[in-house]
């Protein structure tokens, strides 16, 4: 028998269990979810989640770093850590750089200078305010991603590289570098890590719900306060209208979750649309004060072209209950148009509390309609005050909150007969999206926490075309927005106003846009159709997420029953591997393959409402 020197058989137990721990490393906890966010209530941290669950990463944590759990080993249970803003104890920094140091992954947003090591990067003592960020579309993680300068909002601290690798430059304006990064990634040791280096939560919510500083105030010259009036004084570039700035920006973070993923195993998303779709529509019509006898003509050439809207009532009056059951049947949703004009240009919190009872009120005892879940206010009158009386720019989302509302349509490209002229961007087929955004998320409020209803951005709206006399320009809003969508991955939820009021102007159009959507395979929906499918989305999940042997499996439960499928984005490609079979509950399942901002995904679809085992192999 050979006999082996007791220091070869120390090095070989060492080995041994250092192998050991990378095995455990490499196939973490299953129970656990991927992703942890350390955020507190403020500084916009806690709404890292909801663009977490816009993006499709349904399978997170959130805690406070502050909490006595949160540990090198619990910090060590989780894929990636992703920090917010928050202002850290000396410990806290220690705790963050031991954690990557010992093979930790982390992302984090505007980070405190006393973590630049971890990010391989020099504080020079400055910052920017009100920037852009430019991707290198030439890196991994910007792949894909638009080449042009976007804009964001806040402050961004000026760093030199010292060892990271620049994803994103920063410039002062949209032409002009400031020679610095906006966001680096970096090895420390035997971690990774990925920086924003301004707040991209912060700058998320402002840019999609508008300025907070303008809440509540009168800037757009138009009478009446709207939302709108928070996208003055140029806080839009309006020369990004149609990249959807926003969603590029997290699309950055979806990226760079996906790249340090790498580092472990493959993680599922939900695409942004009901099943495999690239585009969705939704048609809406603000009733004013018609009689249904004068809504007809319109509903039936819709119902004709096989489409449901949504009609939103002013004056329960003037609709009798019978025909409401009669469009209803045909899947038609009836809804409110809450109506504080006598408040238009200055609403407080308690005046739209009060109309917007009413209103439901009488929804409920005349149509027997139980709920109103998705709202449109006669000339967009938007609260912007608190109870109190103090400025708010998320009060009338509160409002709605408490009211049972659940997703909002109040901001609309309108801007005609302004002061700043077209300051909400250009019209016809080069309109995009003055809220930088096409996907549709849920409200924060000033102190970033998300509110439970969606907004929405009614992005093809009759009256501003009807008033410039261009039924042309009206149609071919429409088609950029759904072509860009379908073929240049700037995706977006297309969202139709017509009022019956203006069908003289708008029947052409919009039938020929109605027509235009089913040549294109995009259906159109209803707002509660939306809603129910948004809602679907959000509650599904992912858990017990293994990989082991070049096979990823994972469960979806979903409780939430809906008519419209899911689908699920796997990474298609893996450790040099890609996919070559899936099943879901054992059976062999069917799937696309598709590239998305750079990436390929495989998409297998599932109806909510039901759990299920999904098994991927990778093979060569």
């Amino acid at each position: 028998m050979i006999r082996y020197p007791a220091c070869i058989k120390i090095r070989s137990l060492f080995l041994v269990c250092l192998a050991f721990a990378e095995f455990l490393r490499a196939s973490p906890n299953s129970e656990i979810p991927p992703l942890l966010v350390l955020a507190s209530g403020s500084h916009f941290g806690q709404f890292t989640c909801e663009i977490l669950k816009t993006e499709g990463f349904n399978a997170f944590q959130l805690d406070s770093l502050a909490d006595p759990k949160v540990s090198a080993d619990y910090l060590h249970q989780f894929d990636i850590v992703i920090l917010a803003e928050n202002p850290l104890t000396l410990a806290q920094q220690d705790l963050i750089k031991q954690y990557v140091r010992k093979g930790g992954n982390l992302i984090a947003f505007q980070p405190e200078k006393e973590l630049s090591d971890v990010f391989g990067i020099r504080y020079s003592g400055d910052s920017v305010k009100e920037g852009y960020v430019r991707a290198d579309t030439a890196t991994e993680t910007g792949r894909g991603l638009s080449p042009r300068a976007l804009q964001f909002h806040g402050a961004a601290d000026l760093y030199g590289l010292d060892g990271a690798r620049q994803i994103a430059a920063l410039y002062k304006n949209a032409v002009s570098p400031t020679g610095y990064p906006a966001v680096v990634e970096n090895d420390f040791d035997s971690g990774h890590a990925m920086a924003f280096l301004y707040n991209l939560p912060q700058s998320i919510v402002y840019t999609r719900q508008g300025n907070d500083q303008n809440a509540g105030q009168e800037r757009d010259g138009i009478t009446g306060i709207r939302a709108m009036d928070m996208f003055t004084d140029g806080w839009v570039d309006t020369a990004n209208n149609c990249i959807n700035q926003a969603d590029e920006q997290m699309r950055m973070l979806s990226h760079g979750i996906e790249r340090l993923s790498r580092h472990i195993r493959p993680l599922p998303r939900f695409w942004y649309f009901p099943d495999t779709l690239q585009c969705l529509v939704t048609l809406n019509n603000d009733g004013e004060d018609n009689k249904e006898e004068q809504f007809q003509l319109q509903f039936a050439d819709v119902h004709a072209k096989g489409v449901k809207m949504t009609l939103y009532v002013k004056e329960v009056d003037l609709i009798s209950k019978k025909w409401v059951d009669a469009w209803r049947a045909k899947g038609f949703e009836i809804s409110g148009h809450p109506d504080d004009t006598r408040q238009a240009t200055s609403p407080d919190w308690q005046t739209m509390d009060s109309v917007y009872k009413r209103l439901i009120n009488k929804l409920r005892s005349v149509y027997g309609i139980p709920s109103v879940q998705t709202v449109v206010n006669h000339w967009f009158v938007w609260c912007g005050k608190d109870g109190d009386g103090a400025p708010d720019f998320a009060a009338q989302a509160k409002i709605e909150k408490q009211n049972g509302i659940r997703l909002d349509c109040n901001y609309a490209h309108y801007d005609n007969h302004s002061s700043q002229g077209h300051f909400l961007g250009a019209l016809g087929i080069r309109q995009g999206n003055f809220t930088g955004s096409g996907l549709i998320m849920r409200f924060a409020g000033a102190d970033g926490r998300p509110i439970n209803i969606f907004q929405q951005l009614n992005n093809v709206y009759d009256q501003q075309y009807m008033e410039n006399k261009d039924p042309d320009g009206y149609f071919n809003c429409f088609r950029g927005l759904l072509d860009r969508s379908l073929d240049k991955e700037v995706y977006s939820f297309v969202c139709v106003k017509a009022h019956n009021a203006e069908y003289f102007f708008s029947k052409i159009p919009l039938m020929g846009m109605l027509d235009y959507a089913k040549s294109r395979s995009v259906p159109v929906w209803t707002e509660q159709q939306l809603l129910n499918f948004l809602q679907a989305r959000g509650e599904a999940g992912f858990a017990h997420i293994r990989w082991a042997n070049a096979v990823l499996s994972f469960q979806i439960r979903s409780s939430v029953q809906r008519a419209h499928k899911l689908a699920c984005m796997i990474p298609y490609r893996f450790s040099g591997k890609k996919i070559k079979r899936i099943t879901v509950n054992g059976l062999a399942w069917p799937y696309i393959v598709r590239s998305v901002k750079g990436f390929e995904y495989a998409l297998p679809v599932v109806m909510p409402g039901r759990n299920y085992r999904l098994a991927v192999q990778y093979g060569n």
